[in-house]
C-alpha cells in the first residue's frame, strides 16, 4: 500500500481506548481496562494514537514507523478504512489538522499540520478561601509548535476561543500523558 499525495496511511487498535496492553519486566504483556475518569474537565478524550505506514509523496514532518496522535473519532469512521488484520484497522487518512502530533521516544509531542501544545494558566490565588475554578478560560502558554509555523513561539502567551482546547489523554511507554492541543485557528492574539 502507498499513501496519495497528501495522505497517510496509518495502522490503529480500535480497543485502544478501552484497554491498554502494559509490558513486563520478564518481557510478557498484560492487557488492563481502561476506566474513564469524570471530574471537573469533563473535556478530556482519549485520542488514538497510530502507527504511520505509508507517507504520502507531498507530505512533511512526519516518517513510516512514527506514532502520531488522531481525532478521537477518526477510527470509528469506516470509510477511511483499507483494511483489518490481525485486530488492527488500516486506514487512509488525510494529513490535515485532524491528525495531531508525533509522540517522540520519551512521550511528549512534537504537534503538526497547525496544531500547537500548551498548558492552561492558573489564576493567581487572591484569598484562601476561594473555591471556584482557578484557570483561565482563555489563556494558554505555548509548549510547542510546528515546525513551518511562525505566527506563534513557544513560550508565548495566547488568547483563544473558550473551549476551543482539546485536552488529549494518551499511553506511551506504559505511563498515562496529557497534553492540550489548540488549533491555529482558534488563537485569537498573543500577549506581550
Amino acid at each position: 500500500m502507498r499513501a496519495k499525495r497528501k495522505h497517510l496511511i496509518v495502522k490503529a487498535n480500535p480497543e485502544q481506548k478501552e484497554s491498554h496492553e502494559i509490558q513486563m519486566p520478564d518481557g510478557s504483556t498484560i492487557s488492563i481496562y481502561l476506566g474513564r475518569k469524570f471530574g471537573e474537565n469533563n473535556r478530556e478524550v482519549y485520542p488514538n494514537v497510530c502507527e504511520i505506514i505509508s507517507v504520502g509523496d507531498e507530505v512533511t514532518g512526519v516518517s513510516v514507523g512514527d506514532k502520531i496522535i488522531l481525532h478521537h473519532n477518526i477510527v470509528t469512521n469506516e470509510a477511511t478504512h483499507i483494511k483489518k488484520e490481525d485486530g488492527y484497522v488500516y486506514m487512509g487518512i488525510p494529513a490535515d489538522g485532524l491528525v495531531y502530533a508525533k509522540i517522540q521516544e520519551d512521550g511528549t509531542l512534537i504537534p503538526l499540520f497547525r496544531n500547537l501544545i500548551g498548558e492552561r494558566i492558573v489564576k493567581e490565588k487572591v484569598s484562601q478561601f476561594e473555591y471556584e475554578d482557578r484557570t483561565e478560560q482563555h489563556k494558554f502558554k505555548i509548549l510547542a509548535v510546528p515546525e513551518d509555523y511562525a505566527d506563534v513561539a513557544a513560550g508565548d502567551t495566547i488568547l483563544a476561543y473558550k473551549y476551543s482546547d482539546y485536552e488529549m489523554v494518551y499511553h506511551h511507554n506504559n505511563r498515562e500523558c496529557r497534553a492540550i492541543r489548540i488549533a491555529a485557528d482558534d488563537i485569537l492574539g498573543i500577549f506581550n
